[in-house]
């Protein structure tokens, strides 16, 4: 929690030191996840969630800027039951994380493609299947750092929409039998987002 302070507090002493030449704008989005954990033995996009927060974007010329988000996410898995087909079994796991994206942004005509990592602490979580409640069972780790990439479209002066795909690089936890290797190293978000966007704020070079 004492890193996610610090960056926070860095990203403000930061826009503050910009904001007096107006090379930034600021922001605040919010949208929808959609997310998988890998090593569940479960596919699918299932589990829907909320994704909202702020943001502040520097300039650096009239195609770049570097964009700073401080969002609420809601990541996890799940799956339904069937008991029409005989399928009593369910599951389903939510996360819900405080997460700072750190994106490099190129921008062509009314398109904006970016990349970058991102930071997360886990607020808390809720972990159920058919039996009950079974979080306490295997614990998440607190930290999760990942990658990101997106594009976002400017539908009109000051709103956009943004489709972006992040996977976890930590992972959130280790597998039940407890193996890692360098290549798969324990479960991990995978979460597709859908968020809309409004800035305030003129940059210019």
């Amino acid at each position: 929690m004492k890193k996610v302070v610090c960056l926070l507090l860095f990203i403000c002493i930061l826009t503050s030191a910009v904001a007096q030449e107006r090379r930034f704008t600021a922001g605040a989005k919010i949208g929808l996840s959609s997310s998988q954990v890998s090593g569940d033995d479960l596919a699918g996009f299932n589990k829907a969630g909320l994704s909202a927060g702020l943001l502040s974007a520097m300039l650096f010329s009239k195609k770049w800027t570097t964009q700073f988000e401080l969002l609420f996410i809601q990541k996890g898995s799940k799956y339904i039951a069937h008991p029409d087909q005989g399928d009593l079994n369910y599951y389903r796991l939510q996360l819900n994380y405080l997460e700072v994206p750190v994106l490099l942004q190129y921008h062509f005509k009314q398109f904006t493609f970016e990349a970058g990592p991102g930071f997360g602490y886990l607020i808390n979580y809720k972990e159920e299947d058919e039996s009950g409640d079974i979080s306490d069972y295997r614990p998440f780790n607190k930290s999760e750092i990942s990658y990101h990439v997106g594009i976002n479209y400017l539908i009109i002066h000051h709103l956009g929409v943004n489709v972006r795909y992040s996977n976890s690089i930590s992972s959130i936890r280790d597998h039940l039998s407890g193996a890692q290797t360098l290549r798969n190293p324990g479960q991990q978000n995978t979460v597709l987002q859908l968020a809309f966007s409004i800035t305030f704020g003129n940059a210019k070079e």
